[in-house]
């Protein structure tokens, strides 16, 4: 544990004098420093042989209010001929290539393309996310992947979109399934006993995404072919909860009054997250 405070202490003390230079060049030095000051990575793969780099790093990102905007990333720029790893890990077959990743380096955004003063300007004000609600998950996952990391971080990230302008909301949910695909991996390599039961919460996380971009019907069709006579013990909470906001979302008054009284305090001021304001 020390050992970690140490090395992250001496990043960021780095982090402050490469201003000038503006781009970090280790992506895994990007993703620490990244988890600790709550911001997301923004990355250009390049190559000193490409044309269109050169361009955009003279006519896009060496300009003021390009680089005022880059203060609220991690910016770290990776030469393709030096780390072909980290190219092909990314699918990375042209340049420039721009993403933006969280700090354990899942992907919210990517193109290959040129992009102008303006473009660079829409996409960094787009994406200028505090991410200091996910801080903890997040590092814990960093810390040790597993299933549990994974889970709350997959959790996390759904409540997270919920605060999310629509043009982001999706990204940031695209973001929350690839943390549950890896909560499912490590599932099913665990020894957690109630393997079922998770499995089904899984199941269940993944309807919720539908009500998140309002899609109540959805949600009441998938719910019934799960059968309510099949859910476990442990989700039926849950389960009555993704019920309630679907009748809420299609103001279905009869149907919202049988299950008011089965909800807690906690699942109704939830609940009205899930609303969009008229």
């Amino acid at each position: 544990m020390k050992k970690w405070y140490v090395s992250l202490l001496i990043l960021l003390m780095a982090f402050t004098t490469y201003a000038e230079a503006n781009w970090l060049t280790s992506l895994e030095d990007a993703q620490k420093i990244a988890l600790s000051s709550n911001k997301l990575i923004l990355v250009d793969f390049w190559a000193t042989w490409c044309g269109p780099c050169k361009r955009m790093d003279s006519e896009s990102w060496s300009k003021e209010d390009v680089q005022v905007l880059m203060k609220n990333y991690v910016p770290v720029k990776i030469d393709i001929d030096r780390n072909r790893g980290i190219a092909q890990k990314y699918g990375v077959q042209g340049i420039p290539y721009i993403f933006i990743l969280d700090g354990n380096g899942k992907v919210l955004y990517q193109q290959m393309s040129y992009k102008s003063k303006r473009e660079l300007i829409d996409l960094l004000k787009k994406y200028a996310l505090d991410t200091n609600f996910l801080s903890s998950d997040l590092i814990n996952y960093f810390k040790k992947a597993n299933f549990t990391t994974a889970f709350r971080l997959g959790i996390k990230y759904q409540d997270y979109s919920l605060f999310m302008g629509d043009s982001i909301k999706n990204d940031v949910l695209d973001v929350a399934e690839k943390y549950f695909d890896d909560a499912r991996d490590f599932l099913k390599s665990s020894d957690l006993k109630n393997k079922k039961l998770f499995e089904q919460k899984l199941d269940l996380f993944e309807i919720q995404e539908y009500l998140i971009v309002n899609k109540p019907e959805k949600v009441l069709k998938k719910l019934e072919r799960m059968n309510a006579k099949d859910i476990h013990k442990g989700n039926t909470g849950f389960y009555n909860f993704l019920r309630y906001v679907s009748y809420l979302q299609l103001e279905d008054e009869t149907n919202i009054l049988k299950l008011q009284s089965e909800m807690s305090e906690a699942h109704k001021k939830k609940a009205k997250l899930f609303i969009k304001p008229i």
